[in-house]
Formats: C-alpha cells, sequence, structure tokens
C-alpha cells in the first residue's frame, strides 16, 4: 500500500523547493530519485532518457502505460535506459495552480513506484522527479541538457531524449502559434535536431483525434515536405514514432470528474491504487475541478 505517511518526509522537501524555484536561476531540476541511491552517476552511462512530460493532475494508468511500453520497447543499442518524470510549473495553455504542486509531485513518485514494480525485466532502472519552468518541448529538451545531469563525466556525452507524448500534445507541438514571433518550427531544430518524440495515438472521445490513419497523417504530411513552408523538415518525421493505445480511455479530467462525483469505481479503472487511497485520504478534487 502506497501510504500518504511514507511521503511524509518528500511533501516538506516538495514545498520548499517549489517556493524558491520560481526565484531561482534554474530552470530544470531534479527533486527525487527511485531507488533513492541511483543517482546518474552511480549507474553505468545512460544513452536513452524517457521523458514522461505532463500536468500529472493526477497520475493515471495511460502514463503508467505509455512509460512501461516506452521502457520495454528500448533496443539493446539504447540501453541503459532512465525514465523522468516532469512536472512544468508553467502551462503553454492552462494557468498554474501552484498550491497543488507538491501534492502533484508526491503523486507522481507513487507513479514512479509502480513503473519500477511493473517494469520486470527492465534493468537497472531509476525514475527521476523533475520540475521545469518551460512549458514548450523543445525549451525542456534544451534545459535537460544544460543542467548536465545526465552526462556521462567520462566522455562528455549526454543520452538522448525520447519525449512521450500522446496524439494531442504532438498536435500541438506541430502547431506554429506555439512559436512567436515569427511562428516557424525553426525552434524545434533544439529538439528534432538530436532526440526523439515517441506518439500514443488516442482512440477515445468518438472521433476526437480522428482514425489510427488519420492520426497518421500527422506525421506522414511532414515526412512528405507538406510542413516545409513553416520551417517543418522532411527528416524529423524519422524522428517521430507513432504507436497503439492500450487499455481503456484514460483523462485526467475524466478522474477528477469522478472523484468529485464520488464515483470510486471509476477512479480505481483509471488510476493506481496508491494514487486513489492519496487522493482520498487528502481529499483532492472534492470539490471545484483544479485542471492544469
Amino acid at each position: 500500500m502506497h501510504s500518504p505517511h511514507s511521503l511524509s518526509t518528500l511533501i516538506p522537501h516538495f514545498r520548499t523547493t517549489l517556493q524558491s524555484f520560481p526565484s531561482s536561476a534554474a530552470t530544470f531540476l531534479v527533486l527525487h530519485t527511485i531507488p533513492h541511491s541511483f543517482p546518474p552517476s552511480a549507474s553505468p552511462p545512460i544513452k536513452t532518457l524517457h521523458v514522461l512530460d505532463a500536468s500529472f493532475n493526477p497520475p493515471t494508468h495511460a502514463h503508467l502505460r505509455i512509460a512501461l511500453s516506452a521502457l520495454s520497447s528500448t533496443n539493446h543499442a539504447s540501453k541503459p535506459q532512465r525514465l523522468l518524470l516532469l512536472l512544468a510549473t508553467q502551462n503553454a495553455d492552462k494557468a498554474p495552480k501552484p498550491a497543488v504542486f507538491e501534492q502533484r509531485l508526491a503523486m507522481m513518485t507513487i507513479l514512479a513506484r509502480d513503473i519500477l514494480s511493473q517494469s520486470c525485466g527492465v534493468e537497472d532502472l531509476a525514475v527521476d522527479i523533475g520540475i521545469t519552468k518551460h512549458p514548450y518541448y523543445h525549451d525542456k529538451a534544451i534545459v535537460i541538457e544544460e543542467s548536465k545531469y545526465y552526462i556521462d563525466p567520462a566522455t562528455g556525452e549526454q543520452p538522448q531524449q525520447v519525449h512521450l507524448l500522446g496524439f494531442d500534445s504532438l498536435v500541438r507541438l506541430l502547431n506554429t502559434k506555439y512559436y512567436p514571433p515569427a511562428h516557424t518550427f525553426a525552434p524545434l531544430s533544439a529538439l528534432f535536431g538530436r532526440h526523439r518524440v515517441r506518439v500514443t495515438r488516442r482512440m477515445e472521445d468518438g472521433d476526437k483525434y480522428g482514425t489510427v490513419e488519420e492520426q497518421d497523417r500527422v506525421r506522414e504530411g511532414l515526412k512528405r515536405g507538406e510542413r516545409e513552408v513553416e520551417g517543418g523538415k522532411k527528416e524529423w518525421a524519422e524522428r517521430i514514432e507513432m504507436v497503439e493505445g492500450e487499455g481503456e480511455a484514460v483523462s485526467s479530467t475524466r478522474v477528477r470528474e469522478g472523484v468529485g462525483k464520488a464515483d470510486w469505481g471509476l477512479v480505481e479503472r483509471l488510476v493506481g491504487k496508491g494514487v486513489r487511497e492519496y487522493i482520498q485520504e487528502e481529499r483532492f478534487y472534492s470539490g471545484e475541478d483544479e485542471g492544469g
């Protein structure tokens, strides 16, 4: 059982760091690692860093499945691998709610434990819990590198980042409205020049996201050069991997709605046992919806 009491020593650490982070020079920090005794310096040089960046409000089975799928699909040449669960304290589309960030970090810690317990066959895996001030993927890729947190001290090399996205996030990534003032894809060279994205197709909400073929068309259009006028490069398509989603459709909004209605049967289908217990004991989301 993941009890809130097991997180009691971490919550004050999270709260203090979150209070000082906005005014600090740092733009990316790792706050906690599971197992605790497994910093990058204590492990073999990392070749692949999976980055799961989300609002985690709350973490769901979808987050768990995306992480486990990526970890189990990594080929031998791309190992050792590591996972970073990343929370942006600023969101490109939504106003942040700092009051709940420490609670989200606590739930991310529970999620990290669940990932480790279910990642059978993944050797020497560690999961980091991190925060960043940057809402955009290309900026996140840059600040993770600039932090040198994952650098191999012997060679100076850094791991390739694989950013784990849902299809809706790919649509936002390839929308020039997020890249002022020129509104071109030039900033994405920092991401696609060296790193990759792994996109889980979304097949829920009726036809909101389209069929598999329609979702894949976003990548194929890039490959055919249809986005070149906006600065998109054909070769970037080779750095986008499209994969099938699994299991019941899950969204954090649906979880919060279930909590608001006290529909714990629904909530239990959508989140892990530890996260559900933490929500119940801390009485999250029982009133007004807390988006973001």
